[in-house]
């Protein structure tokens, strides 16, 4: 959106048609909004010893706990309401809103994420918060930010196989939905770090998935992969799991494993439901926004007040994942230029699935038009080719449209393009 209608009152009727404001106006409005809550909202919940001064009218410690303490974590909070500003500054700042690229903007990003943030307490298992550990360890309490560095706030864990039911290869009782695709495959570097499209890489066309960056073999099924004590195939005329075998088969060569737990059974006759856990805000997801505002402020080495820098987030998240030290590849890049494109490359892997990548293409007006591709594999030779189309036109679709109900109701002024 560029802008909506702001009200900061009970609505008249005759109010119903109020004008657009700009889009600095809107998002002025939501700061406000959030510094009244800011002003309302404990910073963290939590039990305490002894009921705090701003209570005092409550008697015992034992009442206080019960509506403040542990159990109430991941009800909104100071810390997270932090966290929504930090986001909305990066949002401000970004190509589709920051159209003169004013660094101020970008430096208010950095230093707003910055205060949500400690280098030292970097999750060393974040890019592993969906597996059984990582969810045992933040289910002790509820007061995940102190007990699982990684989460700063989701949803209740909840018991289920349905994503595995939904996105399982057909032979494991799934339904095959989400395929990644080609795209995504290739920005995954190589072991060492280099990309795949770099000579020093030792990317071997013939044999793509050896040697790769251990988060390809951590987030996707391909060809050849080992789940559940089985070999997938998917390749033409290589079982029900192969390229378009059947209806619930692949349609890009690739199947979804990042999210989904392995030990949970789909299988009708099955009763093996397992804990999974729905992230509404990540440490990692802050850090990256941290790295990307920083880098635009101040280039690859330069920080706010914390002390660290873009390159020094992007090489613990490299280090994490498991590329070979040290990263020479992260070490060659030291311009603004080239740690952009690495930062935002890093955000595509670290946060696939997770509903970024689309939205982080229209904020950067980025191209929304790159068809979507998968690989064939027949007779050990991989073919690539375009599975969907995309019809995005980058002139006005960078913007949302306004539903046109909405624009009849309201009289409201419609996006260009729309």
């Amino acid at each position: 959106m560029l802008g909506i209608p702001v009200f900061d009152g009970f609505i008249q009727e005759d109010e119903l048609a109020t004008p657009r404001k700009s889009f600095a106006e809107s998002v002025q409005s939501i700061y406000n909004d959030l510094d009244k809550a800011l002003a309302l909202l404990p910073y963290d919940y939590g039990n305490k010893t002894a009921v705090p001064a701003d209570f005092s009218e409550v008697k015992d410690i034992y009442s206080y706990n019960f509506v403040m303490g542990n159990a109430t974590q991941q009800r909104v909070s100071g810390r997270i309401t932090k966290a929504f500003k930090a986001r909305l500054a990066l949002l401000e700042a970004s190509p589709a809103f920051n159209t003169n690229n004013d660094a101020s903007r970008w430096e208010k990003a950095a230093n707003m994420t910055a205060e949500l943030l400690n280098i030292n307490n970097f999750d060393p298992k974040g890019n592993l918060f969906y597996l059984k550990a990582q969810i045992d360890a933040g289910n002790l309490t509820a007061n995940d930010y102190l007990d699982n560095a990684e989460t700063l706030w989701r949803r209740a864990i909840v018991s289920n196989r349905t994503w595995e039911a939904a996105n399982f290869p057909p032979t494991l009782y799934g339904n095959g939905r989400i395929n990644p695709t080609q795209n995504l495959v290739d920005a995954f570097p190589m072991k060492n770090g280099y990309p795949i499209t770099d000579a020093r890489s030792g990317y071997d066309p013939s044999n793509p998935y050896a040697d790769r960056d251990p988060r390809l073999a951590l987030y996707i099924i391909y060809d050849g992969s080992t789940y559940k004590n089985a070999k997938i195939n998917t390749g033409v005329n290589s079982g029900n799991n192969g390229l378009n075998a059947l209806v619930n088969s692949t349609r890009t060569g690739y199947y979804l494993k990042k999210l989904l737990r392995e030990d949970a059974n789909p299988n009708p006759s099955s009763t093996s439901d397992q804990q999974h856990v729905i992230m509404h805000i990540r440490h990692t997801e802050l850090f990256l926004n941290y790295a990307e505002a920083a880098n635009e402020a101040w280039g690859p080495t330069g920080s706010a007040a914390n002390g660290f820098s873009a390159k020094e987030v992007i090489a613990a998240i490299r280090n994490r994942a498991g590329i070979t030290q040290p990263d020479e590849y992260l070490e060659s890049v030291n311009t603004k230029e080239a740690m952009r494109e690495l930062i935002r490359n890093e955000r595509r892997l670290e946060l696939c699935f997770e509903s970024f990548r689309f939205w982080d293409l229209r904020r950067w007006k980025a191209d929304l038009t790159e068809p979507a591709r998968g690989v064939r594999i027949e007779n050990g030779a991989y073919n690539y080719f375009i599975v969907e189309e995309r019809v995005y036109k980058n002139a006005y679709m960078h913007y949302g449209p306004i539903p046109y109900t909405e624009v009849l109701k309201y009289n409201i002024e419609q996006n260009a393009g729309w």
